[in-house]
């Protein structure tokens, strides 16, 4: 039993040195653990930190090409050529306006930003109905574009525009960016256009109807009076009644040459054969003549010297406009007494046409863009053709007309 005990005692003691060492290698795999975790923490904030520089890069680019397009968006608005204004869709308040915009309506970019449009009566000439027209496109698409409508510009004056809106956001703001051109002339020139138009087609008609009378009211019953006579020749000819031959043949003469007469007068009204070939001044030397002739009106012509070349075109209008203003004198100036000057310019030929007759208000007759007379049509066919026009007239104190008319262009 001793030598069993002791045998156990033995085995016991020789199992006690393995579990230490089984004990001192778990304490030194321990550390290794720890340094190969630790290792992993590094390279993994190693790996965090270079992702969050690159993204910190990234995001530090992206601000400054945000930052570089928004100073290139205010660029463009700036250096922008026409009007234009950066609005706040939810309350209509100005953001931002151009030098262009500021100027067209007069006002200072203090009054303006931070204001809304209703604050100073500038409400771009939206009705009601046309805002909200305005507001269901813009939800729809986006945008708008070329509307025309009339506002009120600060001089008084009615001006038409033509705009176009944008939706847009900027700076986590939804914002509307509104630009425009003022159209008021070019409208006002195709009204012009279309009135100058309608009144052609008048005068046209108007003048076929004068000949008409003419032809029928004058010369076409000299030829049929002629016709009559004839017919009575040929009957004391048949007749062998010789005392018919000597009454009729006389009155039958007259009444040829009168027949002549009314078409040579006719071909010249129609066109003149001076306009053919020689200069404005001397049409207008041979008008004067007429006019002396035919209604009693004596007319003072005054030059001071050979004008350049005149453009055909433009050289029959002036003279029809010189002779238009002649025959007003003779219908309503009370007066037959008139004076044609020619003064020559650098670039131009100055005509002017005066009397010293009844006159009248030209600045009220001259200013009404509505008005539809003589005056009005005849310097918008002029401006067509490059002259200019100038009506000066007061009640009691005569009326004088200036045409410049521009000389031909020589290609060099």
């Amino acid at each position: 039993m001793k030598v069993a005990v002791h045998d156990k005692q033995m085995a016991s003691s020789s199992k006690k040195p393995t579990n230490q060492s089984s004990a001192a290698q778990r304490k030194s795999r321990k550390p290794k653990k720890v340094e190969l975790a630790s290792s992993k923490y590094k390279e993994l904030n190693k790996v965090l930190e270079k992702r969050g520089q690159t993204r910190t890069h990234e995001l530090e680019g992206s601000n400054q090409k945000l930052a570089q397009a928004r100073d290139l968006f205010y660029a463009l608005f700036d250096t922008n050529p026409i009007p234009t204004v950066l609005i706040r869709q939810e309350d209509e308040v100005f953001l931002y306006a151009n030098i262009e915009f500021l100027d067209y309506f007069r006002l200072q970019s203090n009054e303006v930003i931070g204001h809304s449009a209703s604050e100073f009566s500038l409400d771009l000439g939206l009705q009601t109905s046309m805002q909200e027209e305005l507001r269901t496109q813009l939800k729809k698409t986006g945008k708008v574009r070329n509307v025309e409508f009339e506002i009120r510009h600060p001089s008084g004056e009615t001006r038409i525009i033509l705009a176009s809106l944008q939706a847009l956001v900027l700076d986590e703001t939804n914002a509307l960016i509104t630009t425009f051109i003022d159209v008021t002339d070019r409208v006002r020139a195709e009204e012009q256009s279309r009135a100058l138009a309608a009144e052609l087609t008048a005068a046209e008609q108007a003048e076929r109807h004068r000949l008409a009378q003419i032809l029928h009211d004058d010369l076409q019953q000299r030829i049929f009076a002629v016709q009559i006579q004839l017919s009575f020749l040929k009957e004391g000819y048949e007749k062998n009644d010789l005392q018919s031959f000597r009454v009729n043949f006389p009155q039958l003469e007259e009444w040829l040459s009168e027949a002549i007469q009314v078409t040579r007068n006719l071909s010249v009204d129609l066109s003149p054969p001076i306009l053919h070939g020689e200069g404005l001044v001397e049409a207008v030397i041979w008008l004067t003549s007429q006019m002396q002739e035919q209604y009693g009106l004596e007319v003072n012509i005054r030059s001071d010297g050979t004008p350049s070349k005149i453009d055909d075109k433009v050289r029959v209008l002036a003279f029809y406009a010189i002779r238009e203003l002649l025959f007003n004198i003779v219908k309503h100036a009370g007066t037959l007494k008139a004076e044609v000057a020619f003064e020559q310019t650098d670039s131009h030929l100055k005509a002017t046409v005066r009397d010293e007759g009844k006159g009248f208000d030209s600045q009220a007759a001259m200013s009404n863009p509505g008005a539809a007379h003589g005056l009005l049509t005849m310097r918008h066919r002029l401006n067509l053709l490059g002259c200019k026009m100038e009506v000066t007239s007061q009640p009691g104190k005569g009326t004088e007309v200036i045409i410049e008319v521009p000389y031909e262009k020589v290609d060099t």
